[in-house]
């Protein structure tokens, strides 16, 4: 069966040469305008009677081969009437387009690559243009729909460039391990999204997404598939929605076709802290003679020893800077003043060049496209980057009239240079960066950039006893303080090493055989191939691993789909028939390898095989999906469209008694404006829709979990000897014990939704509501732990989502000037109704900070920020202080926020005159929290503003509330009021502990308003081109993520997670915020 899968795949791929035999043909060739004289691009010329098409080119130009016999061209454009053309033996035929004021007769590509009128969807979905990828432009094409689809919450994750995203449709819809986000399919094929690596509470790196090897030259358009009845013939893989991805085909024209894109932006830091620079580094000591926090005054080092015994370096809580020498981290005595903005000493101007040459060839019945472009990124943080090469293929042929073959091929390659380090990660240099005092310039961190690496250095003893460095090994590193777990920004860009490449190949390849003129069978057969290889070095004579440590994995995932289709559309008289019905098979295999070593023997030799204590790891999976489905359209006068489908998948990771599941819905639309003669003029369309589906997912049952395993298992080094652990099998893996009864969650939808234009389409009304509900979310339930394991996966959760979704479009000024706007609004409410018997809150991610958690809590939305807050008395709701006026702590997560916005939208705006455009994007969101880990430290270090306050010659600090003065005869605290000034000893150690008593003050208000995209185009006249062999030339000035109007968020982005899991909300030292700027040329021979 294997050996059959593959020779069915290759004859799929190589069936193109197959030649075809054809009549004696004549071209005939033209140009398509619009009422203004602007060419059209994107109109279609067909041969009337027959299946031969062009389509036309950017500068409105078509060829077209007419078969023998034939007499007629027809021409149609969205929004425009069709019109038939005699060819009475001409060979250059042009026509002006009349535009259509009544309804826009649109096809658009549905579920399975279907294409189908937009009349006749009962649901919502939503296509975005490929142009709009390509102008102002982000690496990974997801970050491009922020702000451009009603419902669709797209948050880009603060890991840097080629980082991951997530995109969350109509609200999550699962309470476990799955992240949420849809099913991405690439021209028919199901792709792979998964992020291979992200920041969790100890620290990590992103190693991007899927979406990021897409080239967005090579995209036709972006087709959103919301709602469960939309993207139900995906069955299991839909429940979260379905994001349909057109690559460009080939089409029929004279000569070559060759288009350049060329795109240039630089990048800058958007730094976004506001600091104070008042105060250096330092602390607060007892003078001699004295005690308490009272008596404490600040104090600078001015000694290397006082330096390294203090921990100071790395805060703010020193004295006032302007005067005095403070010995710093080497050594060296240096001016106690502020030495200005070190963000902008280390970050650089970082740039972004992609280059995109493409070439069409061939006639309306065979054609190719072929693309091959670079994509070259040097980052902000020095010594980092990411370069794409993508190579595509769109082949096209027509052969013996009835039959039809299209294959498209997709490769990418990226590598990325020195990925950042997240969250509370080791090698993390931006966190360094910020804890970096005003006195400190971070430019005396560099050391010697001759010494490509580091040994251990000799350590010093203090009276004291304390173990202290050198500050300096022998080698490039500096180390700020004797905190060795905040690195050295400059070692870990130069010195320590996060390097991945990825491989990838995406391909599909159809054949169709027109049986009759409404009957016809297809085959198609798809693949998503991709390798990705990781690297990461600590080197020798790094603070925190002084012996170093290197590790290199390995993932592959191969992914082939084979599917097959048998078509039938055909009108009789007023009632219409459009159905399908055909099959899928699924087969993917993840393999990965790893491999680590710690502690290198040999200086300088940093290898695996020269590591002191050695590790390797295996893993392997395999599943498959095979699927039968059915779509039946019945349509009446062409105003009454009920259409119904069902897919039914068997798993294999499923027991059998569990692995068959049927996925069921049905929709219907209803044209009211051509059903009734009789309604206002101003009525240009209208149209009632409504749904109703079920879809499902089992992402997480992973093969083989519903049954025990065994895995092999390492040595330690004392049972071994020499430090290399070798497997051996011979025990169960993991500690979640299998359940053989496991079942897809399922989740039901109903829609309901009204499209409706105004005064001849200049303005657009589309209003959707849906109702959403999951049940037999896969949740894992604590069990005894006599049984061996910790947990065992059931199907008990259920959540809701109930939302609805605005698009409103209109046309405000249509003359010599043209204003175009579109504004898009959701909102969507969760709530997490049931969990596991006996459980009412499910934990989800917590920052390194330990004091606060991501819950999900029944009766409350989805995602609550929980945290320990400051106590107060419960008779008078007073906050509670200790003697010293620090905060006291309840001890107890109390629900602070919930990181999930209460609604999205974008406006776009676009102004067109004569060769001249503009347009604009604002992305906002509204509602939703934050807590900053990122606001608690620089709090708790000095830095933030607020920490003026109680410092000398500054404001005072004054706190007010009860502090406890016993307890009664229950046991009860009692409490008296409490009102302190507090000295500067006492304002340092209330700013010092806040975060840690008092979540509440760090949890903000994460709305924003972004100015998110310009693009200024101008394209060049025929006049001034000439007889230059360019057709077309468009210059464009473009720029991305170019403002925040509006923020809440003190020193952060509002959109500062680390993590593309379901615990959003969560902010602790991401990459910062950056702004790109730049140019984009498109020409056109």
């Amino acid at each position: 069966m294997k050996k059959l899968n593959v020779v069915l795949v290759l004859v799929l791929l190589l069936v193109a040469g197959i030649p075809a035999a054809f009549a004696q043909n004549r071209t005939v060739s033209g140009k398509i305008s619009d009422a203004s004289g602007a060419p059209v691009q994107g109109a279609n010329i067909l041969v009337k009677g027959t299946n031969v098409g062009a389509t036309t080119n950017a500068d409105g130009d078509y060829t077209i081969s007419v078969p023998s016999g034939a007499n007629t061209l027809v021409v149609s454009f969205v929004g425009h009437t069709t019109q038939e053309l005699p060819i009475s033996g001409r060979s250059n035929i042009s026509v002006t387009l009349i535009e259509d004021n009544g309804e826009l007769e649109r096809v658009v590509v549905t579920a399975l690559g279907i294409e189908k009128s937009q009349k006749a969807l009962g649901f919502s979905q939503t296509t975005v243009s490929g142009e709009n990828f390509t102008q102002a432009r982000e690496i990974s094409t997801a970050n491009a729909l922020a702000g451009r689809v009603a419902g669709v919450n797209v948050t880009k994750v603060a890991s840097g460039p080629a980082g991951s995203s997530r995109i969350v449709i109509r609200g999550a819809k699962t309470l476990g391990s799955t992240l949420n986000q849809p099913l991405y399919v690439v021209d028919g094929v199901p792709v792979d999204n998964t992020n291979n690596g992200q920041a969790g509470v100890w620290g990590g790196a992103d190693q991007g997404d899927g979406m990021s090897s897409i080239n967005p030259d090579d995209i036709e358009s972006m087709t959103v598939l919301k709602g469960a009845s939309a993207a139900a013939l995906y069955g299991s893989r839909a429940a979260n929605g379905v994001i349909l991805i057109t690559t460009k085909k080939g089409i029929g024209r004279k000569g070559i076709g060759v288009e350049l894109n060329s795109n240039y932006v630089m990048e800058k830091v958007n730094n976004l802290t506001d600091f104070q620079t008042t105060f250096g580094s330092g602390g607060m000591v007892n003078p001699s003679g004295t005690s308490g926090l009272a008596a404490q005054v600040p104090k600078f080092a001015e000694s290397i020893e006082e330096h390294w015994n203090s921990w100071w370096g790395l805060g703010a809580f020193g004295p006032r800077l302007g005067s005095g020498n403070v010995v710093q981290f080497d050594g060296v005595t240096r001016p106690y003043t502020y030495k200005g903005d070190n963000w902008d000493r280390y970050y650089e101007t970082g740039s972004t060049l992609t280059n995109t040459v493409s070439l069409t060839a061939g006639t309306a019945e065979q054609n190719f496209r072929f693309s091959a472009s670079s994509l070259q990124n040097e980052g902000v943080v020095p010594n980092s980057g990411f370069d794409r090469i993508n190579l595509s293929l769109a082949a096209t042929a027509k052969m013996f009239k009835k039959l039809s073959f299209n294959t498209k091929i997709l490769y990418s390659n990226e590598k990325a240079k020195n990925r950042p380090n997240l969250s509370d990660s080791p090698g993390n240099g931006i966190l360094t960066l910020y804890y970096l005092p005003g006195d400190v310039d971070v430019r005396d961190l560099i050391g010697d950039p001759k010494k490509p690496g580091a040994v251990p250095g000799p350590d010093q003893q203090t009276e004291q006893g304390l173990r202290i460095f050198d500050g300096k090994s022998p080698g490039e590193e500096y180390q700020i303080n004797y905190n060795l777990w905040t690195q050295n920004p400059y070692w870990a860009a130069y010195q320590q090493k996060n390097n991945d490449t990825r491989d990838r190949v995406i391909a599909s390849s159809e054949l169709r055989y027109d049986i009759t003129s409404f009957l016809y069978a297809s085959a198609m057969a798809g693949m998503d191939w991709f390798t990705l290889r990781g690297t990461r070095l600590t080197p020798q004579g790094t603070g925190h691993s002084r012996g170093g440590s290197r590790s290199e994995n390995e993932v592959r995932v191969r992914e082939i789909n084979l599917q097959y289709m048998l078509g039938f559309n055909k009108t009789f008289g007023k009632i219409g028939i459009n159905a399908f019905a055909g099959g899928n098979r699924m087969r993917r295999q993840n393999e990965s390898i790893s491999a680590d070593g710690n502690g290198f023997n040999i200086p300088q030799f940093e290898a695996i095989s020269n590591a002191n204590l050695k590790n390797y790891g295996y893993g392997y999976g395999k599943q498959g999906i095979n699927s039968l489905f059915g779509s039946a359209e019945f349509s009446y006068n062409n105003v009454f469209f009920i259409t119904g489908t069902a897919r039914n998948d068997w798993f294999s990771v499923l027991s059998p008694k569990n692995n068959s599941i049927l996925y069921p819905s049905v929709n219907a639309s209803f044209v009211f404006s051509d059903a009734f003669d009789g309604l206002p003029a101003f009525i240009s369309y209208g149209k009632l829709r409504a749904s109703w589906a079920q879809v499902g997912n089992v992402n997480s049952v992973s093969p083989y979990s519903t049954k025990l395993n065994y895995s092999a298992t390492g040595t330690t080094q004392r049972w071994m000897g020499d430090g290399t652990n070798l497997p051996f099998a011979g025990n169960t893996s993991g500690t979640n014990f299998p359940n053989p009864d496991l079942k897809p969650f399922t989740s039901t939808e109903t829609e309901a939704g009204i499209d409706i234009r105004f005064f001849q389409n200049r303005l657009g009304i589309d209003f959707t509501y849906y109702s959403q509900k999951t049940t037999d979310d896969i949740l894992n339930a604590n069990i005894s732990r006599t049984s061996g394991f910790v947990t065992q996966s059931v199907n008990l959760g259920q959540i809701t989502n109930k939302g609805i979704e605005l698009l409103v479009t209109g046309t405000p000024i249509k003359s010599a000037v043209q204003w175009d706007v579109s504004l898009n609004f959701a909102k969507n409410n969760s709530n997490v109704v049931s969990l596991i018997e006996g459980q009412t809150e499910l934990l989800g991610e917590e920052p390194r900070t330990r004091t606060v958690f991501i819950k999900h809590i029944v009766g409350y939305p989805y995602g609550m920020i929980t945290g320990i807050s400051q106590l107060r008395d419960p008779a008078s709701g007073q906050l509670v202080f200790n003697e010293d006026g620090a905060p006291v702590t309840d001890g107890e997560y109390k629900i602070l926020g919930n990181g999930v916005p209460d609604f999205t939208g974008g406006l776009n705006n676009s102004f067109t005159w004569k060769n001249l455009n503009m347009s604009f994007l604002i992305d906002f969101k509204s509602g939703g929290d934050i807590y900053s880990g990122t606001n608690v430290r620089m709090t708790q270090a000095g830095f933030t503003k607020q920490t003026l306050m109680g410092r000398e010659g500054e404001a005072p600090l004054t706190v007010s509330g009860v502090i406890a003065d016993g307890v009664d005869g229950s046991g009860n605290a009692i409490y008296k009021p409490f009102s302190k000034t507090l000295a500067p000893g006492e304002a340092a150690n209330y700013w010092g502990t806040l975060g840690d008593r008092a979540s509440e003050q760090f949890v903000y208000d994460a709305s924003f308003i972004k100015l998110r995209q310009i693009t200024i185009g101008y394209q060049l006249p025929k006049k001034i081109l000439g007889k230059t062999p360019l057709q077309n030339l468009m210059v464009s000035l473009v720029a991305r993520n170019l403002a925040i109007l509006k923020k809440n968020t003190p020193n952060i982005d509002p959109e500062s997670s680390y993590t593309s899991s379901n615990s959003q909300g969560l902010d602790y030292f991401g990459f910062p915020a950056t702004r790109t700027y730049g140019f984009n040329i498109r020409a056109n021979f």
